[in-house]
């Protein structure tokens, strides 16, 4: 074990480039992580439903799984293992509390594993237990993340705030379900994502005027809403073949396809969104250096305050806080 120490500066929220810059480390083939990520999810929804668990759960716990390969290596047959933790933690989180031994008999019946003797799921409850620190490490322990409000609750405000039909607020919350597979969620945060969705269920619809919001007001700025608004009208783009709304009974009449989407786009104008200096991206060591997970001692803060009085009284060596 190493005898250094870190100390390290929560950063609940990455941008494109710097989760793409990280992940140089931890994902070698980035077609095989993106098919796993969509069988994983599917498996984490069955769970879930299983459970009885409500979607604020399967959202801190896609936050969680995102999270987790930043900074940790992309392995294939781990994949649910991992997931089933992630589940698991998000549980405690949200507080929709299970019984592991619940949780893990499940996700095994899930997985139509043979023969599950005691032995087994006591090995993998092991497996899930163990994985949680990896996970909470890999948000710095930061529980500020996913513990009020979420996506979905966000709809019902901002929409009833904008005065916003039932239909395009059901819309939004149909779309925001397709949004937990994208690593949008460690990118901003739950109520830039719920505008987002809003202005497209507006535009799907097209029986709503977007109108001029002041983002400052729902505390949240333009570049991050663009952020999302792009990245979410991407995905139904590229991997139109891999979203659940156009499967879903209330919007079949909408009769969406791709070119549905690249309309929209083009309409939209000039992609735009939060920008990083790249020259910078090398320089962060947050997210240009493979996390070691040897360390001595890796201590975690959520303010740039506590920051400094830890570095000013114990001299630790802290990973760069560049943005």
């Amino acid at each position: 074990m190493s005898n250094q120490s870190d100390l390290v500066l929560s950063r609940p929220y990455l941008t494109k480039s710097q989760i793409q810059r990280a992940q140089k480390h931890t994902i070698p083939d980035r077609r095989a992580y993106n098919q796993k990520r969509i069988l994983v999810f599917k498996f984490l929804c069955q769970l879930c439903v299983q459970l009885k668990l409500p979607r604020k759960t399967l959202e801190a716990t896609m936050y969680f799984y995102h999270r987790y390969h930043v900074f940790n290596k992309f392995e294939t047959e781990m994949c649910y293992d991992i997931g089933t933790s992630c589940l698991f933690l998000s549980c405690k989180q949200v507080e929709t509390f299970k019984r592991i031994g619940e949780v893990c008999s499940i996700a095994l019946k899930i997985r139509n594993v043979p023969r599950v003797t005691s032995d087994v799921l006591e090995s993998f409850k092991k497996r899930v237990m163990q994985m949680e620190l990896r996970v909470l490490e890999a948000c710095s322990f930061d529980y500020r993340i996913n513990n009020e409000v979420h996506i979905d609750e966000f709809i019902v405000k901002i929409g009833r705030e904008l005065s916003f039909s039932y239909e395009v607020c059901r819309l939004a919350w149909l779309i925001a379900f397709d949004v937990l597979k994208l690593e949008l969620l460690i990118t901003v945060p739950p109520h830039t994502i719920s505008l987002a969705v809003l202005k497209l269920a507006c535009e799907l619809l097209n029986e709503s005027k977007w109108p001029n919001v002041r983002y400052n007001l729902f505390e949240t700025d333009s570049a991050s809403f663009h952020e999302a608004y792009f990245d979410i009208l991407n995905f139904y783009i590229n991997v139109f073949d891999a979203c659940n709304l156009k499967d879903h009974k209330t919007v079949q009449k909408l009769d969406l396809k791709i070119e549905t989407f690249i309309e929209i786009k083009k309409n939209a104008g000039l992609e735009s969104g939060l920008k990083t200096n790249v020259l910078l991206l090398d320089k962060d060591d947050y997210v240009s250096k493979e996390r070691n997970f040897s360390v001595k001692e890796r201590r975690y803060v959520l303010n740039k305050e506590c920051l400094q009085e830890e570095l000013a009284s114990n001299k630790k060596r802290p990973i760069s806080e560049l943005d």
